[in-house]
């Protein structure tokens, strides 16, 4: 939209702004000819007017660019206000509560959802995560995983059922307490342009450095920022464009260390390391999911070992469940999906 009407504006101002002094110039010049032809006005008064005309030329067109900017503005704010006046989606219901003393336990209720209306992704998703246990989502491309994720920090609303943290419906409760107590490791972790010591501090301003390098250790990130030119006070760039993607993700994982939050969800986090990273870092995501209700979405066979339980999902419902050995043994249709979304050997 801002590019249309930035191409408006300039497709009605600049033809008036760069053609009408030579547009002046030309009827100076031909009147002026004229008069002179007819013996109303001497030559010289005619050449004395086209200078002073071409001496205002450059302020004129300068005038014109003034107007161009400001109608230019004038879009940009009417959008910069829309923006603002523009309702989320997600709202909080009247009489909402805090999340406290958070234990974890986490209930999908029956749940159908979809992105676009007529369409659904979840279809009566069905499940009950124990207070500090750790469950891996497994399916094929598309079968909803990444979706229960978000529903949980409450991205989207439910169409049907519920979504329950510790017996709260996750609609009656305040945003800033419901994600306070979600950490989110997506799997692509979006950094600040600021220093690596800010990033990773992200959710917890108040962290002093020994937390913060604690943090990194037990991520596997240590190592590489101290061999930043300037360590933790390296700027990463915008969106971190000047680290490797296993770099990232590693500063994303240290960053929910840092907050440490009674729910983790890992989704597909370690999909941008390289195999000799992870198995690195295996030891860390171990004592990560310890103590804390974990939703992990992989497609790699060591990270989804890590689950004390697997939820296989086909076509945004719950097909079978059970420990990672138990589905290889029992349900063809997990070796299957395993099959076409790693390359690792069963």
């Amino acid at each position: 939209w801002a590019y249309t009407k930035d191409a408006d504006i300039r497709g009605q101002w600049a033809p008036w702004v760069q053609n009408l002094p030579q547009l002046g110039l030309a009827l100076v010049l031909f009147f002026g000819g004229w008069m002179v032809t007819l013996g109303h006005a001497p030559i010289g008064a005619i050449v004395a007017f086209n200078a002073y005309l071409l001496m205002l030329q450059a302020p004129f067109m300068m005038l014109g660019q003034l107007v161009m900017m400001g109608q230019r503005a004038r879009a940009s704010a009417e959008r910069i206000f829309e923006i603002l006046d523009e309702q989320p989606d997600i709202t909080e219901r009247p009489g909402s509560i805090d999340l406290l003393d958070v234990q974890g336990e986490v209930v999908f209720n029956h749940v159908r959802f979809g992105y676009a209306e007529g369409s659904d992704i979840l279809h009566d998703f069905h499940a009950t995560i124990k207070a500090g246990e750790s469950v891996a989502l497994v399916g094929r491309t598309g079968s909803g995983k990444s979706t229960v994720a978000r529903l949980v920090a409450r991205f989207y609303d439910v169409r049907d059922g519920s979504i329950q943290i510790d017996g709260h419906d996750v609609r009656d409760v305040t945003l800033p307490s419901l994600r306070a107590n979600v950490g989110l490791v997506l799997d692509e972790p979006f950094l600040f342009s600021v220093s690596i010591r800010e990033n990773i501090a992200y959710g917890r301003a108040d962290a002093n450095l020994d937390e913060i390098i604690s943090a990194a250790k037990a991520a596997n990130a240590h190592e590489f920022i101290e061999q930043l030119p300037e360590g933790y006070d390296t700027v990463v760039g915008e969106r971190g464009y000047t680290l490797s993607g296993g770099q990232r993700q590693r500063i994303a994982i240290a960053r929910t260390l840092l907050v440490n939050p009674p729910i983790l969800i890992l989704d597909d986090a370690t999909s941008a390391i390289d195999v000799h990273v992870e198995a690195e870092i295996h030891d860390a995501l171990e004592s990560l999911l310890e103590h804390r209700t974990t939703l992990v979405i992989a497609h790699r066979i060591s990270t989804i070992a890590l689950a004390d339980r697997v939820i296989l999902l086909e076509e945004g419902r719950v097909v079978a469940e059970g420990t990672h050995e138990e589905l290889l043994a029992s349900v063809p249709l997990y070796a299957e999906v395993l099959a076409q979304t790693t390359s690792e050997s069963l």
